[in-house]
């Protein structure tokens, strides 16, 4: 931890020593806070959190503070009581303005702290494990508070707090806050994703579209940052290369920033529909939960895919040194296949490489 790092985890407990606090978890919570103001994937894959919350405090009102980005990934969710509006400048690629400055506005001023403030909850959980995370939950007033030790500070003004384990998979270490409140069983770290039969028909609706190709692949080429990501031409390769096969049909998804790469992919291909910028989240859901495999990046949909039991292809681009650890903290077992640089494999993978584990599956 740098020394700014530490400075401003001094601030946090020192700021604890004046905060609304109590030692003892409450035996029965009204209510319960989860802050989860990340991007997508982030929010999508602990979702398992809210379920094991519940089981543990049938009673308890589950609220969850999300960006409104992620609102959608919370739609017709059995296990969350209320969703509200946290659009904190930190931690996620969304909100402008993230500096120290920035945060500390947001924690004194903004009125959505302020209505966090007015529902006097029983108990937040800080999921990131961030200082200011910690700084806004005692902010809003929240007596009982839980984190994390090690990413990005806060622990200090948390009663409990577990140490991150880089070697853990993100969704099951998210299920130790139940386990801290007490929770002796916890449901499956599968993500969990929530489709009306309605929403389900829309990706009945648009696959059936091409019905004479009946393997339904699904390819997102985005991600949160360009080093992230495979490059584009081993893209536009693999897929001429999967079309060429009369009984596959791709759908390209992604958001308004991947229109330009998925009419690229598209292209001059009609086993090929690019759907980039014209679909709804829940309407992504909807084709993947239809699908046959899932192709992309280290990005929201791969989480996606597992939620609907779905294999997926990861490609990891140039920014990722161990397709190994990245399997350990995101993947799913046997239905998530990592493609990487790793001890084994000293470069990225290419069209080839991943066609011929495609050819596999």
């Amino acid at each position: 931890m740098g020394w700014k790092r530490s400075a401003l985890e001094s601030l946090v407990w020192i700021a604890s020593r004046f905060a609304a606090s109590v030692n003892k978890c409450p035996d029965s919570p009204q209510s319960i806070f989860v802050l989860r103001n990340n991007d997508l994937g982030d929010l999508l894959v602990i979702t398992p959190l809210f379920e094991a919350l519940k089981m543990l405090y049938p009673e308890a009102r589950i609220v969850a503070g999300v960006g409104d980005w992620s609102r959608p990934i919370l739609e017709n969710n059995p296990h969350v009581s209320e969703v509200l509006s946290i659009n904190a400048p930190w931690h996620n690629h969304i909100v402008p303005g993230q500096t120290p400055l920035g945060a500390f506005r947001y924690i004194l001023r903004s009125h959505e702290v302020s209505l966090l403030k007015s529902r006097q909850f029983d108990i937040g959980i800080d999921v990131l494990g961030s200082q200011f995370g910690s700084l806004l939950l005692m902010r809003g007033g929240i007596p009982f508070r839980l984190g994390v030790k090690g990413y990005a500070g806060g622990h200090s003004a948390a009663q409990r707090y577990f140490d991150l384990d880089y070697c853990k998979y993100v969704g099951r270490s998210s299920l130790l806050f139940a386990e801290l409140l007490g929770a002796m069983q916890v449901p499956s770290a599968k993500p969990q994703i929530f489709l009306t039969a309605q929403e389900m028909a829309y990706g009945d609706e648009m696959w059936a579209e091409h019905g004479g190709r009946k393997r339904r692949i699904v390819i997102g080429p985005g991600a949160g940052f360009a080093e992230k990501c495979w490059p584009l031409g081993h893209y536009e390769k693999l897929i001429r290369a999967l079309t060429l096969d009369a009984r596959n049909q791709v759908v390209v998804v992604g958001g308004p920033r991947e229109m330009a790469v998925g009419a690229q992919l598209s292209c001059g291909n009609s086993a090929v529909r690019n759907l980039t910028g014209l679909t709804t989240l829940r309407e992504t859901f909807s084709l993947v939960a239809q699908a046959d495999l899932v192709i992309c990046n280290s990005s929201l949909l791969m989480h996606v895919a597992a939620a609907f039991e779905k294999p997926s292809v990861v490609l990891l681009g140039e920014w990722f040194d161990s397709a190994a650890l990245h399997a350990l903290q995101w993947g799913y077992g046997s239905l998530t296949h990592v493609c990487g640089r790793d001890q084994e494999h000293e470069d990225i993978y290419s069209p080839e490489e991943v066609l011929d584990l495609v050819s596999k599956l």
